[in-house]
């Protein structure tokens, strides 16, 4: 029934709307996109080597075993689909675009031979090869994860940065939908020891510079948006992330692992995951070499138009960035970064709730929850919304559920920023073990926005109050909550 109404919200939205003016997402996916995947998902097992100074080979260290994997043969739904041909819904940024209101479909439209059912990292590669820029819906089942191989039965860990950095990632094309399927019990699909990139910084040509291949493009006089290395029209839902353990980081201080990252992707919608260091936080790593995970979800990279939704973060360290680069990224983030965060619950997520350069980031309706007390650093919170260089940002209607922190550190802790262009925050409850119950309102001492600084989102959306935030975010967040 719920995806049923939402079918019919979308429906009456269209109808509502211009139909000149509402694009299909998959139409603006052209001939000219390129497919980015041929490179990744396959091993090769190189040994650790020194890359420009960073990567050491004493730096390794492979990830401590799961418990357990939980593989799965058999589909539980019988092949039978309920949500998976389901579109978007239109309340966030990915439903708009410079060309007006955008439909994300994904891979919804996809005919039936491009409906894949995948128990294994293998069958996920070759369904993404196999359909490449076509519109296309992959069901995974089980546990997915790249360092097995024959259908689940031989074992191998990264060997090295490299090896990881290709053969550890999987890359989503144009018009793709990714949903995890519960199984019999309920529980989740569930993806470790993998990153998930959509899209990617390219050049024109194989000799070519990303960057001034793309400033030239502008200098020319065209639309960044015809561009034509854009991956757009994606779709990912109802699935447990454990983010991956960095074998060979950096250094010891910073890892290169995401869980997922956006780059130069638009018009994509993620929903309904729970993405946490699972069970091998940083912590397993000892004092020394300690930092083995990097960015839970990142949207960098002129990314725009992007929807996080309904999502559960837990456990981990530099959860989110919008944009990775201050003045030296302006070439392909100023005027982008359109990115809406709606009710996501955060608990236990230490830090970069997110961390914003140059996007203009609404969020509203997100249960934020932690400790400053804790002595368990895996989950220690460290900072919360952080407004950075040319960000853009309005907060509304959040609740604040913590320990150790009181009401006036809320400010500079929770909620901060600098060098931004507009900060606006409003309607938020915050409850502690110091300080009991307060509202919060006002900008945190920030000055207000104005002139073309100050926007209102293009979208319609249902705003709670933030009291309504402590019962309805944990009830429908994170994977496994999709019937």
């Amino acid at each position: 029934m719920k995806f049923a109404l939402t079918i019919l919200a979308a429906a009456g939205w269209l109808a509502a709307a211009n139909a000149n003016a509402v694009i299909d997402a998959a139409t603006l996916t052209g001939a000219s996109t390129p497919l980015q995947t041929a490179q990744y998902g396959v091993r090769n097992y190189s040994a650790p080597v020194t890359i420009d100074g960073l990567h050491s080979p004493a730096n390794y260290m492979a990830a401590p075993a799961l418990p357990v994997w939980r593989f799965a043969q058999a589909d539980p739904t019988g092949g039978v689909l309920t949500f998976e041909r389901q579109p978007a819904p239109p309340n966030g940024w990915h439903a708009w675009s410079r060309k007006g209101a955008v439909l994300v479909t994904g891979g919804g439209n996809a005919r039936a031979d491009r409906v894949y059912t995948v128990y294994n990292g293998q069958q996920l590669i070759a369904a993404i090869n196999q359909a490449g820029n076509e519109p296309k819906i992959i069901r995974v089942i089980g546990h997915i994860d790249l360092r097995w191989s024959q259908n689940n039965t031989v074992f191998r860990e990264y060997t090295s940065y490299r090896d990881q950095k290709f053969g550890g990632s999987i890359s989503l094309p144009s018009n793709t939908t990714l949903v995890g399927i519960n199984d019999a019990q309920g529980r989740p699909a569930r993806m470790t020891g993998t990153s998930i990139l959509i899209g990617g910084e390219l050049a024109l040509s194989a000799t070519g510079d990303e960057q001034s291949d793309f400033k030239k493009w502008i200098a020319d006089g065209k639309d960044g948006d015809d561009y034509p290395t854009w991956t757009r029209n994606v779709i990912v839902r109802n699935i447990a992330f454990d983010t991956p353990w960095d074998v060979n980081p950096e250094d010891s201080a910073n890892a290169y692992a995401d869980g997922i990252t956006l780059s130069r992707a638009q018009n994509v919608y993620i929903s309904h995951l729970s993405i946490s260091d699972g069970d091998t936080p940083d912590s397993l790593a000892g004092s020394t070499n300690k930092t083995r995970h990097d960015g839970a979800l990142d949207v960098v990279r002129g990314s725009d138009y992007v929807t996080i939704a309904s999502n559960v973060f837990n456990k981990h360290a530099k959860t989110t960035l919008v944009g990775n680069g201050d003045a030296g990224r302006a070439w392909s983030d100023e005027g982008r970064m359109h990115v809406t965060f709606s009710g996501n619950w955060y608990d236990g997520a230490n830090t970069r709730l997110p961390l914003n350069r140059y996007g203009q980031v609404h969020m509203f309706n997100n249960l934020i929850a932690g400790s400053t007390s804790t002595k368990v650093a895996d989950v220690k919170f460290e900072g919360g919304t952080d407004a950075r260089y040319r960000s853009n940002m309005l907060l509304e209607n959040h609740y604040y559920n913590f320990t150790g922190l009181k009401v006036t550190e809320v400010c500079g802790k929770a909620i901060k920023g600098k060098d931004f262009i507009g900060f606006r925050s409003s309607g938020h409850i915050f409850t502690s073990d110091k300080s009991g119950t307060s509202a919060i309102d006002g900008q945190c001492g920030y000055a207000p926005p104005t002139g073309n600084n100050v926007w209102t989102p293009p979208y319609a959306y249902a705003l709670q109050t933030a009291a309504a935030v402590l019962t309805a975010v944990p009830a429908s967040a994170g994977a496994g909550k999709l019937p």
